[in-house]
């Protein structure tokens, strides 16, 4: 039988979503980086326990779903390999999912897909070169998450003599981080970041193709 599995997620609660200042103040910016955390994790939750990595200053019920809070004042990267060498430490008592906080579209069945796929290592690329996701079930491997990181992570996994496959998937492939993003989760989401983008006010608009538009002023 399959052993649950650890989740964990990177999530920046300070100064969240930078890049869609252009249309959403501090604060919604805030509203959306909660709510697609919360959609990220009623995805996963099913599959084992999650951890959620975060600089110090996160208040477990701000999330409002069930996970631990595991603060580090280290970067990225460096947080993540401390903690895959700490399971490695241990022994490797289970094997470990990680998954950005901003793949709003995020289903269970994606969950389940990369999890049923053959490998030490799973790499789910994301647009534009990014790593959305990785399941790692060898102790041997190590994130490194700058600049394009997809390819950096599948030449690390062939160098480290690991078997590797990728997880193609449009929802697990799509991260919210540019303000054309937020069409897609008008168009295909399901869940509370949806929500949060409809009570902000904006809306679909067809010009040629699926684009934006916000009332109570402003727009894309």
């Amino acid at each position: 039988m399959r052993q649950p599995i650890h989740i964990v997620i990177p999530f920046k609660h300070q100064g969240a979503k930078s890049r869609l200042s252009s249309v959403l103040s501090p604060g919604e910016r805030r509203l959306l980086a909660f709510a697609m955390l919360k959609d990220v994790l009623s995805a996963v939750l099913g599959f084992g326990w999650a951890t959620v990595l975060s600089r110090p200053g996160l208040d477990i019920a701000e999330i409002g779903r069930e996970a631990e809070i595991l603060e580090s004042e280290l970067e990225l990267n460096d947080a993540l390999n401390s903690l895959i060498a700490e399971e490695a430490r241990r022994g490797w008592p289970s094997d470990i999912l990680i998954g950005m906080a901003d793949l709003a579209l995020l289903t269970e069945e994606d969950v389940a897909g990369i999890l049923n796929c053959q490998g030490d290592v799973v790499l789910c690329p994301g647009r534009g070169g990014g790593t959305n996701m990785i399941l790692m079930r060898s102790p041997e491997f190590r994130v490194c998450y700058q600049g394009l990181s997809f390819p950096k992570h599948l030449a690390f996994a062939r160098e480290a003599g690991l078997k590797v496959s990728v997880f193609e998937s449009f929802r697990a492939g799509c991260d919210i981080d540019e303000p054309e993003d937020l069409a897609e989760v008008l168009l295909h989401g399901k869940g509370e970041t949806k929500l949060v983008l409809e009570s902000l006010g904006f809306a679909l608009s067809e010009e040629g193709r699926a684009c934006l538009g916000r009332r109570h002023g402003g727009g894309l």
